[in-house]
């Protein structure tokens, strides 16, 4: 049978066990909020294992910043119906934290694959590559092109990524159609994406693409198009679909619009006799 030695923890030893300072508690203990159960014959507080949820339930409501003036409101006089209705309640600020916390994780992840990635490309270069199935998000109809101001590119490309839910650094860009790319007319596309699954997202086709990736300004891009068309004709393939041009993380890699990524990819297959 445990005694009652056995069951009690000095400031510091309690403080331990939740890995928290000492001075948490001597400041719970002066504002009334968490006070010890007693205080030794030596005059040194201790706490018990009776107090052990009350002091995790303190502590999870003030990691969703939950006031303290409430907290001791509620610990003043508890009960089973406040507690739940308390608990409904945290449960969904709690919801949003998480999420906040997701979107912050695939922030981090994207920028670890993008960085990953351009650490062994060589700009310019066009490389044949077969590539896996993968999802992407399509965009209505948003005619851009070198005529629209950029002030109205970013409103558009913005009102996309919130109306998907996007709120990092997505993996996006926009699209050329076939036909357009064939003309030769590389500034002008009417579709946004975004690599992601979620509501209405679209498989882009595993198989195999014409990928290159240039470095420069938007206005530079017709050249690094003309060069991606030129290759794909030298080596005898025809387009087997649209022209995918991703932004790769261009403002925040770089100040500079002449340093920017971006990358071209075109499902290509060879010409038929």
């Amino acid at each position: 049978m445990i005694n009652d030695v056995q069951k009690t923890f000095l400031t510091g030893e309690f403080a331990k066990l939740f890995d928290v300072k000492k001075d948490t508690l001597l400041y719970y203990d002066k504002i009334n909020l968490f006070k010890p159960a007693g205080v030794h014959e030596n005059g040194y507080r201790y706490y018990t294992l009776e107090q052990f949820d009350h002091f995790i339930a303190i502590q999870s409501l003030r990691a969703v910043q939950f006031p303290i003036k409430e907290l001791k409101q509620y610990f003043t006089e508890p009960s089973r119906d406040r507690l739940q209705s308390l608990a409904t309640e945290q449960v969904e600020k709690v919801k949003q934290e998480i999420e906040k916390l997701q979107d912050i994780q695939s922030f981090l992840l994207r920028v670890i694959e993008t960085t990953n990635e351009l650490s062994s490309v060589k700009t310019g270069e066009v490389l044949f590559q077969e590539l896996p199935e993968e999802p992407v998000i399509l965009s209505a109809s948003h005619p851009i092109d070198l005529n629209t101001p950029t002030e109205e590119i970013s409103r558009i490309v913005g009102e996309f990524l919130k109306e998907i839910g996007i709120k990092g650094a997505a993996a996006n860009g926009s699209v050329l159609k076939k036909e357009q790319f064939l003309q030769r007319n590389f500034h002008q596309s009417d579709v946004l994406f975004c690599r992601m699954e979620g509501p209405g997202a679209v498989q882009k086709p595993a198989g195999l693409y014409a990928v290159m990736y240039d470095q420069g300004t938007y206005e530079e891009l017709e050249s690094a198009y003309s060069r991606l068309l030129a290759d794909i004709e030298k080596e005898d393939m025809v387009l087997d679909g649209d022209v995918f041009e991703e932004y790769l993380l261009h403002s925040l890699m770089s100040k500079n619009e002449a340093e920017y990524m971006t990358k071209l990819s075109v499902k290509v297959k060879k010409r038929a006799d």
